[in-house]
């Protein structure tokens, strides 16, 4: 198996998770969004990840499962919150939680950023937020789940403590 298609799951202690947000640059807020128009934020999600060459491998596969994970019947999942970061009117970031404690994972999506608004900090102050929220939530721990060698397994998920784990694949599963 390629190291890229290996899944990783990261953790945080969400005690650990600095309750002052981060700030955000001028025109630039994040927010949940109540009511989700399906059809429009999977788009965006498509085009997030169609800009980023280490989701080129198995792309249509990873999507696949991924709106199956978030909007299963082509709705919201029941109890999910859903963040968005907007620039301007335009939504450039997003993330999709569940917060239920368990298993999870309780970070949906992960967080997916426009490749033009990437490397700038705003994907960490959505995970700040995501992370805030689940712990104000009361939530102990939260989970995600992505692929090695993915940029934000490098750089954005072992911030605020993030510890990441293989999944061994080969394991079986509870039915």
């Amino acid at each position: 198996m390629s190291r890229f298609n290996k899944k990783i799951r990261f953790e945080w202690d969400l005690s650990k998770v600095p309750a002052l947000s981060l700030s955000l640059p001028p025109k630039h807020e994040i927010r949940i969004q109540p009511a989700p128009d399906v059809e429009n934020l999977w788009e965006g999600i498509q085009r997030a990840f169609l800009n980023e060459k280490a989701w080129m491998i198995g792309l249509e596969a990873h999507l696949d499962e991924l709106r199956k994970r978030i909007f299963p019947e082509g709705k919201p999942i029941a109890g999910m919150d859903f963040f968005v970061l907007l620039h301007g009117s335009r939504i450039v970031g997003y993330s999709a939680l569940l917060p239920i404690e368990g298993e999870g994972p309780q970070l949906l999506s992960g967080i997916i950023m426009d490749y033009e608004y990437q490397r700038r900090g705003l994907g960490l102050a959505l995970l700040q937020a995501s992370l805030r929220h689940l712990a104000d939530k009361g939530l102990e721990r939260a989970s995600v789940i992505t692929r090695e060698g993915v940029p934000a397994a490098r750089y954005l998920y072992p911030k605020f403590g993030g510890r990441g784990s293989v999944i061994d694949l080969s394991a079986p599963t509870a039915s």
